[in-house]
């Protein structure tokens, strides 16, 4: 951020404030992201187990980076549960447990805040949508969900249905079958609830009440029991007359057949029409039916004797019975209507028999087909067939019976099958029910989200389903009757988040371990050297974590839509790891392994992934990568708490009907005496993470407890807790205790060890905090103090704790006691024994970063002078000496043959050089150059530059250029103001500069030498 802002400024206008603009910004910038990278609040919380029992179908959930929730500590936990079936044999319980104390409550049930709880859930179905003055009976199903329920009659309650009219109310009654956990009510609605012209609604609830042992099995109720007790079922339309139920199919295109859509009885009467458009035309019309047998044609009726005369035939076959109808017409029909209207022509009348086949539903096909006069029988496939449903029951409805509406689908995690159960049921008048195993069909709406088995007594979900959705429906039929059931199918969001509590497992400093192969040494069977070389034989202990696999439900839309519907919320996750983790594997377990498929545990260094893999097509469900490395942390402190109890809330939640939140707690009062007191234990380490102590396994567990009262600690061996103490009692003040971690016995070297981290519980109130005294220099104790230690083989348990001032007192005085006995120890022990670092408070922090802010301002700003002045040098004008290509103001050009001319303006450029050093040097070597002579006149200087050249025995014109350009930043003071500069032509070799000498007329060596020395002397 900072370089950003440099450039930037760089780019701006330079100013004077622009560095320091710059830096403020900087700094502002940096104590805001100082103050918004706080570190939050500590992720512990109490590591008592909750679950759920007598709980079917149930998960943990989670809210995106709420893990543990906000309202955990170290003396608190709380978990999110969601039930997904309900149970109608037994309440669950919810258990929390920290050995050897736990507590249970029963889950309440699912009710609306102003309803009473019932440990039953019922689905109602309506099965009627209206009824007339001719069938006035509302009848309602009810049926139990969940699962199975234990056999006998006193097992299961009764549903009490209320109607509420303006005319008035309702109630009526019926006890649940054991046999299919359902039954009907048949409720009979007065007359005059039933308006002339108009139609009206009645609303319907219902109750669920214990059975009784009156006739009936339920009492005889009232109005008292509707109300805010009531849960609703829906409404129910009172119309004023029965509508028709008839369908039409034509037979042709004048002539339409009109028959009833209801089962018929064995010996009902019934009638068929046929309806004929007003613009037919033919005189003679035949009807041939033929019917099995039980069915029999009876008459044959027209609507219109005047204008038609009907004829019947029958004729008897071994399977069939044939009806021959002969309409002819008696005189022409009057055009009085449209042509294309349907008007009565014929009644048909047919009789059933009694017989049926034991009370099941048959049908009886009926074949139709018309003939006119003069033309040949219509063809087979002219022909129309219509089946009458006979049964001796009135069959009012198919209604499909599923022990759950929602589905979650973890086949893809598990490659198990997910099945509801289905039953069919038919709902007789009478309120009679009756389930059909036979002749069913069913189909799945949408089979990419819920599929049902060929017999249609299951929907599931195979694992190859790609979406969820709300609402998806599967289609049952039987007979004429058609029903839908409605569910809804919760898919996973892949992949899986597979959530660690630390993602770099690092060696712990000075905690060494057993080996593997080693081990569990006794004390007492094992010699020095065996010791000696189980200790060289410990390795350090790497850091461990916690690893849950986390994965969203949701369900998606019918329409195709991108928008989903979460389980809970679209920021709730669900815990699968005890689905998930038999297929979960570390990709190298060289370098780490997972521990009953919830703990990482560290191997070696390396870097690999934890890895889970479809059981149906071997893919990666879900990756998440881990380091393991060399890098040694330390122990930074333990932190206890102290459990004397347990005590546990629970709470509904508003998202879902089976969200239950359970919260439980540890009880610290002041113990009693032989009270036993469990220690919670969390490690901090120096990487800013945290771990309980039931990460790692009790035998790697080194602990000792101290009190400072004598035998106030006794170690708690066989009582059932991991890690625990009895105490005799503590006085009001509270009780200390004292906890050091320790690696295990058998890697220990020597009989005193400084512990790796230690701490102090306070066993009741903790006094206030006071100033620590000064201890005393002697290593000895200035209180005597009861130490119980609990390692190695035996009760492994470790805390740390509270109050800073009291764990200050007891560490400062073990730490000088365990210095002062520990003497030369080979370079590994002395490298354990180093302290572990105190933890750099955020206020340091703080100030460390200002404190490199400031530094690097500082070191900016240097930089930034530094880069402006050697831009600002860069840019001064070259010289004209050594840059030719730089413009010349002022050029001047002197032509001239005498030896004295030139003499002359030589003298004028150097006056002060005597005469006899006007000559020109030539010397044998050559290779000389001549050097220009610089002098600065009025702010410039003048070069002139002369080229000469006169062959043997004659003289040329000499052509000299005079050049004025600006003067040179460095001039020699003692120089006049104002001469021109003269630059000689250089002379490269000994013949130019025998050349230049013969040209000047000087032959003697000594006078070129001295020519030679005057020219260097004037420059």
């Amino acid at each position: 951020m900072c370089a950003l802002m440099a450039g930037r400024a760089a780019a701006a206008p330079r100013g004077p404030y622009g560095p320091w603009f710059c830096l403020l910004v900087a700094l502002a910038l940096d104590v805001l992201r100082v103050d918004s990278d706080q570190d939050p609040l500590d992720p512990v919380y109490l590591p008592a187990a909750l679950e759920l029992l007598d709980a079917p179908e149930h998960f943990r959930v989670q809210q995106v980076g709420r893990y543990p929730p906000a309202n955990s500590s170290l003396g608190s936990r709380s978990e999110t549960f969601l039930l997904l079936q309900p149970w109608p044999r037994a309440q669950p319980l919810l258990r929390a447990s920290y050995p050897p104390f736990a507590t249970q409550q029963v889950v309440p049930q699912v009710t609306e805040p102003h309803q009473q709880p019932v440990p039953w859930d019922v689905r109602a179905v309506s099965v009627e949508a209206a009824v007339t003055p001719a069938e006035p009976h509302a009848r309602v199903l009810f049926h139990l969900k969940g699962q199975d329920w234990p056999p006998g009659p006193g097992s299961l309650p009764c549903a009490r249905l209320h109607a509420t009219h303006p005319a008035g109310t309702a109630h009526q009654a019926c006890r649940f079958q054991p046999s299919l956990g359902a039954c009907v009510v048949e409720m009979e609605l007065p007359s005059h609830w039933f308006s002339q012209g108009s139609i009206t609604r009645a609303e319907l609830a219902y109750t669920l009440e214990l059975a009784t042992e009156d006739p009936g099995g339920c009492g005889p109720g009232g109005e008292q029991d509707a109300g805010e007790q009531a849960l609703p079922v829906g409404s129910v339309e009172l119309r004023p007359a029965d509508p028709p139920q008839y369908q039409e199919v034509p037979l042709d295109e004048a002539v339409t057949l009109r028959v009833p859509d209801v089962p018929v009885r064995p010996g009902q009467l019934f009638s068929a029409t046929l309806l004929l458009r007003h613009n037919f035309t033919a005189s003679v019309l035949t009807l041939r039916i033929k019917v099995k047998k039980g069915l029999h044609v009876m008459a044959a009726r027209l609507a219109q004797p005047t204008l038609w005369t009907a004829k019947l035939d029958r004729f008897k076959g071994s399977k069939h019975h044939t009806t021959l109808i002969t309409c002819q017409r008696a005189r022409p029909t009057g055009q009085d209507s449209s042509p294309l209207e349907l008007s009565e022509f014929l009644w048909v009348d047919f009789l059933v028999d009694n017989s049926t086949s034991g009370g099941v539903a048959v049908t009886r096909p009926v074949t139709w087909q018309l003939e006119y006069a003069g033309q040949a029988p219509e063809a087979e496939k002219d022909k129309m067939v219509w089946e009458i449903l006979v049964s001796e029951r009135d069959i009012r409805a198919l209604v499909p019976l599923a022990k759950a509406e929602e589905l979650v689908n973890t086949a893809p995690l598990t490659g198990v099958p997910r099945h509801v159960p289905v039953r069919l049921v038919t709902v007789d008048s009478g309120g009679a029910l009756v389930e059909v195993t036979e002749h069913i069909g069913c189909e799945s709406a949408n089979a990419q989200v819920l599929q049902v088995s060929e017999a249609c007594d299951t929907v599931f979900v195979a694992g190859k389903e790609s979406r969820g959705a709300q609402g998806v429906r599967v289609d049952f039929w039987w007979r004429r009757l058609r029903a839908s059931l409605q569910l809804t199918v919760w898919a996973p969001l892949l992949p899986l988040r597979i959530q660690l509590t630390d993602t770099t497992l690092e060696q712990v400093r000075g905690w060494r371990v057993p080996s593997s192969a080693e081990g569990a040494l006794e004390p007492e069977a094992a010699t020095a050297e065996e010791a000696e070389r189980r200790v060289r034989n410990c390795r350090l202990q790497y850091q461990r974590a916690n690893v849950r696999f986390l994965v969203p439900f949701a369900a998606h839309p019918l329409d195709g839509g991108r928008s989903l519907t979460h389980l809970l919320g679209p920021d709730w996750l669900l815990d699968v790891s005890h689905l998930v983790a038999p297929h979960a594997r570390v990709q190298d377990p060289r370098v780490a392994s997972l521990e009953g498929g919830r703990i990482l545990v560290g191997r070696e260094p390396g870097v690999t992934s934890i890895e889970v893999r479809s059981p149906l097509s071997d893919s990666i469900l879900g990756e998440q990568a881990l380091a393991v490395t060399d890098d040694k942390v330390s122990v930074l402190e333990l932190r206890v708490q102290p459990v004397m109890g347990i005590s546990l809330a629970l709470s509904r939640g508003t998202a879902h009907p089976g969200e239950v939140t359970a919260t439980c707690w540890a009880q610290s009062s002041l113990p009693a005496p032989k009270q036993e007191v469990a220690l919670s234990l969390w490690l901090s380490f120096s990487d800013h993470t945290l771990a309980p102590a039931e990460l790692y396994d009790h035998r790697d567990l080194g602990l000792s407890v101290s009190a400072e009262e004598p035998g106030a600690v006794l170690p708690a061996e066989g009582r059932g807790a991991q890690l625990g103490v009895v105490v005799s009692g503590a006085g009001p003040e509270g009780l200390p205790l004292h906890v050091s971690l320790h690696p295990p016995e058998p890697c220990r070297r020597g009989r005193h060890r400084v512990p790796l981290a230690s701490g102090t519980a306070w066993l009741g109130l903790p006094p206030a905090p006071t100033p620590a005294p000064a201890l005393p220099s002697s290593p000895a104790r200035s209180s005597p103090a009861i130490e119980t230690s609990m390692g190695g083989e035996g009760q492994a348990a470790g805390s740390v704790g509270g109050s800073g001032g009291v764990r200050g007192k007891f560490e400062r005085a073990e730490e000088e006691a365990g210095k002062e006995e520990i003497g030369v120890k080979e370079e590994e022990e002395e490298e354990e024994m180093v302290p572990a670092p105190q933890r750099v408070s955020d206020l340091e922090l703080g100030m460390y970063a200002l404190l490199g802010i400031f530094c690097l301002a500082i070191l900016i700003f240097l930089v930034n002078g530094v880069v402006f002045v050697l831009r600002y040098q860069r840019k001064e004008p070259p010289d004209s000496a050594t840059d030719p290509a730089s413009p010349q103001p002022h050029n001047w050009v002197w032509l001239g043959t005498d030896q004295e001319e030139l003499s002359r303006q030589l003298d004028r450029q150097s006056p002060g050089l005597p005469k006899g050093e006007r000559g020109c040097p030539c010397e044998s070597g050559g290779g000389e150059a001549l050097t220009a002579a610089t002098v600065p006149a009025g702010g410039s200087t003048s070069s002139p530059n002369t080229l000469a050249r006169k062959e043997a025995g004659g003289r040329r014109k000499r052509v000299e250029f005079v050049t004025f350009a600006p003067a040179p930043p460095a001039q020699l003071p003692e120089e006049p103001m104002g001469a021109p500069a003269v630059q000689s032509i250089l002379v490269a070799g000994e013949e130019d500069i025998r050349w230049v000498c013969e040209d000047m007329g000087l032959k003697d060596p000594e006078e070129l030498r001295s020519y030679m020395e005057r020219i260097r002397g004037s420059s």
